[in-house]
C-alpha cells in the first residue's frame, strides 16, 4: 500500500515541470517566449495596436531585457521560480503601462509648448534651446522627440522613462548583490525600484524622465565599485549631462582619488561624457561658461520669478517662515557645496572604505545634499530611494529605504495633487534627524564583504 502511495506521488508531471532545475537553454527559451507572450498582450490585450505598436515592442524588449538579465543570475533555480519572477516584471511593466495616456499638467504646459517651438526650426537648434536652462542630453532628446510627426509625444517622453527605469533597475540588483545581498533580496529590489509609488507618479502623473540620468548614475557607481574607472566616469560624466542633480554623487570623486580606484585621466571620461552630449549647444556658439552655469542660471532665473527656497521639498528651507529666495539661493548653493567636501574629506580621513559604507554614503549625499541647496523639488529623492535599495539588506537598510520613499511620495502629493498631508515643517524635521542618523551610520568601520560576480 506505501509502495503504491509513493509511486503516486511520485508521479505528478506539472509539479516534476515546475520544479525542473534546466540549464541556460531553458532559461533562455522561457525569457524569450515571456516577452513575446507580454508582447502580444500589449498589443491587443491593452489596445495599443491601434495606439501604437511601438509601445507593444518597446515593453517587451524591456521585459526581455529585465528577465534574461535576471535569469542569468537565477540558474539554480527551478522553473516555478523564474516563471514567477518573469511573470513580476511582466506585472510591474502593465502598470507602467497602464498609465500611459495619463496626460500631465506638466506635458501639457511645458513639455508639448516646448517641442511644438522646437519643431518649427532646425534640429540643431532644438538641440541647443536656450529657454528654460534645459541640460544638454535631454535637450538631445526633446529636440529629436520634436521631429516626431505621427507618433505622440506623451507616449515618446513616457517610453523613454520606462527604459531608465528599466536599466535602472538592473542597477540596482548589481549594487545589492555588490553590497552583499543575495540573490532574492536583488530581484526584489529590482522590482521595488520599478513599483515604487514615486517612481509611478514621477513617469505616469508627472512626464519627467527622472529615470534615465538616475540609471547612468547607478550603473556609473558600481562600474567605479568594481574598479572600471574608465566607463564608471564616462556614465557618470553622460548622467550629469542629462540632468545637473547627477553631480549630487561627486563628492565621491574625493575619496575615489585618494584610493586609488581612479586617477586624474579618469575625470577626462567624465568631462568627455559631459561634453560630447553639450555639441549642439557649441554649434549653436554657446560659450562654455553658459553651458557649466546651467544651474546658477536656473537658481537666478526662479529667485525672479517669485519661486520659494523649496519646490513641496523638505529641508532646512522647510523649516524657514521668512526668508529671502535671492539672498538665501545664492548661499544655500556654498553652503550645499562645502557640506559635501567635509563629507568627502571625512570619508578620506576615514581611510578605505568597505562597498558597504560607499553605498551608504552615496545614499547620504543623494538624501542630504538636495535638503540645503536652493530651488529643490520633491523629484529630487529619486536617486537616493534607489540607492537606498541597494541597501536594503536588513531591518535598518529597508528602514531608511521605506522612509525615503515616505517622505518623497508625501512631498508628490503637495506637489502634483495639491494635498498637504503633513506640514512641510514636521516633514523637514523628519528628514533632518534621518539625515542625522544617516551620517552617524555611513561610516562606521564594517568588514569588507564579498563582491558578486
Amino acid at each position: 500500500m506505501n509502495k503504491m502511495m509513493n509511486e503516486k506521488k511520485a508521479f505528478d508531471p506539472l509539479r516534476d515541470i515546475l520544479m525542473f532545475r534546466g540549464g541556460e537553454p531553458v532559461r533562455l527559451a522561457m525569457g524569450i517566449a515571456l516577452a513575446l507572450l507580454f508582447a502580444l498582450y500589449a498589443l491587443f490585450g491593452m489596445g495599443f495596436a491601434g495606439k501604437g505598436p511601438a509601445v507593444a515592442v518597446v515593453a517587451a524588449g524591456c521585459a526581455a531585457l529585465l528577465i534574461l538579465w535576471t535569469f542569468r543570475d537565477l540558474e539554480d533555480q527551478p522553473v516555478i521560480v523564474l516563471l514567477c519572477t518573469g511573470l513580476m516584471y511582466i506585472l510591474i511593466l502593465c502598470a507602467h503601462l497602464a498609465m500611459m495616456d495619463i496626460k500631465s499638467g506638466r506635458m501639457a504646459n511645458t513639455l508639448t509648448p516646448l517641442l511644438q517651438s522646437m519643431w518649427s526650426y532646425d534640429l540643431v537648434t532644438a538641440m541647443s534651446w536656450i529657454d528654460g536652462s534645459w541640460s544638454g542630453g535631454y535637450l538631445i532628446l526633446m529636440g529629436l522627440l520634436s521631429r516626431l510627426e505621427t507618433f505622440p509625444w506623451l507616449y515618446a517622453v513616457k517610453l523613454i522613462n520606462l527604459v531608465g527605469i528599466s536599466f535602472g533597475a538592473m542597477a540596482v540588483q548589481r549594487l545589492y548583490r555588490l553590497n552583499g545581498g543575495t540573490q532574492a533580496g536583488g530581484v526584489l529590489a529590482s522590482g521595488a525600484s520599478m513599483l515604487a509609488l514615486t517612481v509611478l507618479l514621477n513617469s505616469g502623473t508627472w512626464t519627467h524622465c527622472d529615470a534615465v540620468f538616475s540609471a547612468l548614475s547607478l550603473w556609473g557607481l558600481y562600474l567605479l565599485l568594481k574598479n572600471h574607472p574608465w566607463p564608471g566616469c564616462l556614465l557618470w560624466g553622460l548622467a550629469v549631462a542629462f540632468k545637473l542633480q547627477a553631480a549630487f554623487l561627486f563628492p565621491l570623486l574625493i575619496p575615489l582619488f585618494m584610493e586609488r580606484k581612479i586617477s586624474l585621466r579618469h575625470l577626462a571620461a567624465l568631462a568627455a561624457g559631459f561634453l560630447v552630449l553639450h555639441i549642439p549647444m557649441f554649434l549653436d556658439r554657446q560659450s562654455l561658461s553658459s553651458v557649466l552655469g546651467r544651474y546658477s542660471q536656473q537658481i537666478t532665473t526662479m529667485a525672479y520669478e517669485g519661486a520659494g527656497l523649496s519646490d513641496n521639498a523638505p529641508g532646512v528651507y522647510g523649516l524657514m517662515r521668512i526668508a529671502s529666495v535671492r539672498e538665501f539661493s545664492g548661499m544655500g548653493l556654498f553652503f550645499g557645496e562645502a557640506v559635501a567636501l567635509i563629507l568627502a574629506m571625512a570619508m578620506v580621513r576615514r581611510g578605505p572604505l568597505s562597498t558597504e559604507q560607499w553605498i551608504r554614503c552615496a545614499i547620504l549625499l543623494a538624501f542630504g545634499l538636495p535638503m540645503i541647496l536652493p530651488q529643490m523639488n520633491v523629484r529630487m529623492h529619486y536617486l537616493a530611494f534607489l540607492l537606498a535599495l541597494t541597501d536594503a539588506r536588513n531591518l535598518r537598510g529597508i528602514a531608511v529605504a521605506m522612509l525615503i520613499e515616505l517622505i518623497s511620495l508625501l512631498g508628490y502629493m503637495k506637489g502634483i495633487f495639491g494635498s498637504e498631508v503633513i506640514p512641510v515643517l514636521v516633514l523637514s524635521l523628519i528628514s533632518l534627524a534621518l539625515t542625522v542618523y544617516m551620517i552617524t551610520g555611513c561610516l562606521v568601520r564594517k568588514e569588507e564583504r564579498y563582491d558578486a560576480k
